[in-house]
């Protein structure tokens, strides 16, 4: 018996009405893309998280997992993503991309998205330094959203097979592992999840002007001068005269 594979469309992928999940209320919007290029049996899947906060927690609104061997698909899959941000009046502050490994892919994914949104290249074996301690992005990422969920300040899907990714990840002697699943797992969600609230955390985001007025220089005048009279004036031998107020 034969079979035809199955093909569907990319809009498709996206849940319907997902953007409907997000706050117009609230702006900030942080989006992460954890990078495979492979599609075998036991390759690592891509992962695309994005991240709302309001008020003190962040909210993980959208999270896919898939397996893609045509670049395009992601970038469709992103760039409807924006397209749906923007239809709810929202902006992502910033696109953090796993460049670890997949970096030339990496490096095009940025010059793809440049125009529409700032965009991060983040490589896990990098260093930095976070409150005068200097550790590896990969810790440093970890850290940072394990320690915003043990503080009850990130909210995730009640889905078993999230759970089951986030559940992945494991500290040990300071640092971070994860095991492979089946379908070849790697805690995906979990490293976008990281670059997601990365992207809301990290300095940097949409750059904003608006011109001020810094002094009178061009100002129409403020009418005529008005009369200051200083009572003191007698003591010191001087009239009451008058200036231009300022």
């Amino acid at each position: 018996m034969s079979t035809r594979a199955r093909s569907i469309r990319v809009e498709d992928i996206l849940p319907k009405g997902w953007a409907e999940l997000f706050d117009r209320n609230s702006p900030r919007v942080g989006i992460g893309y954890d990078i495979a290029t492979t599609t075998k049996g036991k390759s690592n899947p891509s992962a695309i998280t994005v991240t709302q906060q309001g008020g003190n927690t962040y909210y993980a609104r959208l999270l896919l997992r898939f397996k893609a061997g045509d670049p395009e698909i992601p970038w469709l899959l992103l760039n409807l993503i924006v397209e749906g941000l923007r239809s709810r009046d929202l902006r992502a502050r910033k696109l953090c991309i796993d460049a670890t490994n997949e970096r030339y892919f990496a490096v095009q994914t940025r010059a793809k998205f440049a125009g529409k949104l700032p965009v991060e290249l983040v490589v896990a074996s990098e260093n930095t330094d976070y409150r005068g301690e200097t550790m590896s992005m990969k810790d440093y990422l970890a850290n940072l959203l394990i320690n915003t969920m043990d503080d009850g300040y990130y909210a995730l899907p009640p889905e078993r097979w999230v759970e089951r990714d986030y559940r992945q990840t494991v500290r040990d002697r300071g640092s971070f592992f994860s095991d492979v699943l089946d379908d070849g797992g790697h805690a995906d969600c979990h490293r976008s999840g990281e670059l997601a609230l990365h992207a809301l955390i990290a300095a940097g985001g949409p750059a904003t002007a608006a011109a001020v007025a810094t002094g009178r220089y061009g100002a129409p005048a403020r009418g005529p001068a008005r009369k200051l009279n200083n009572k003191f004036a007698h003591k010191f031998g001087r009239r009451g005269g008058s200036r231009r107020a300022i």
